[in-house]
């Protein structure tokens, strides 16, 4: 089944996130900068989406570039942005870019997003692009291994309600399929599915330490939120 939420439906991805506390994170990536002395302003990115993260990030000062590899999302964060940002239609684990930067982040399960062979050639690719001195912050969301049961989300959208059951079914190569009906007000509905990886905080630490990270773990980007945040220099 094909991924449609990124492609086709960023404005009603919005809306499902629309709880999200995108100032919250932005908050604990600049204490991350200060705590760690990492000087410049030129932010990367990794998975910008619509873009909420990365128009705060230039409210903050920042000199950003974003990457997203899926022109949908990009569409609508150019909007939001107004010729802030520079947004380029690439992603992880080997994104096409040059040049370095003083602060990469990826929030909101972005390494998730990988197969598990990705994995170490997307952080060396990041560490390519981290520049000397500069900070790296992403997270590990908290998916279940095993799957979960269906579970149905209701909300609003600029056209309307919506109604979005979803669930996670494990596969034999140790990933997830996380698929979903979504309903409608107007009468659309469509089928959305993505493949995401429940990886272990372990494997994530011992990637980091092949690439020569030192690295921090804590427990979420702030109070309620269940994901493991790293935070590498």
């Amino acid at each position: 089944m094909p991924e449609r939420l990124y492609t086709e439906y960023p404005s009603l991805y919005d809306a499902i996130q629309s709880e999200w506390d995108y100032d919250r994170d932005v908050a604990f990536v600049e204490a991350a900068r200060e705590r760690h002395d990492a000087d410049g302003d030129r932010l990367l990115e990794i998975g910008c989406g619509t873009g909420e993260h990365a128009k705060r990030f230039v409210e903050a000062g920042y000199d950003v570039t974003a990457i997203d590899p899926f022109e949908g999302m990009l569409s609508l964060a150019r909007e939001k942005c107004d010729g802030g940002v520079d947004f380029r239609e690439t992603g992880l684990p080997r994104p096409t870019l040059d040049g370095e930067f003083d602060v990469v982040v990826a929030i909101r399960g972005v390494v998730n997003h990988l197969p598990p062979e990705d994995l170490a050639p997307a952080l060396g690719s990041i560490a390519d692009l981290l520049a000397d001195g500069g900070v790296l912050v992403f997270d590990n969301a908290p998916l279940p291994p095993g799957g979960n049961h269906p579970a149905i989300d209701l909300g609003e959208f600029e056209g309307g309600t919506y109604a979005r059951i979803v669930q996670m079914n494990p596969t034999e190569a140790g990933r997830l399929d996380w698929d979903a009906v979504v309903f409608r007000s107007d009468g659309e509905f469509f089928v959305d599915s993505r493949e995401m990886t429940p990886f272990e905080d372990l494997t994530i630490a011992e990637e980091l330490s092949k690439q020569r990270f030192r690295f921090e773990t804590h427990e979420g980007f702030g109070p309620d939120d269940d994901r493991t945040v790293f935070v590498a220099t």
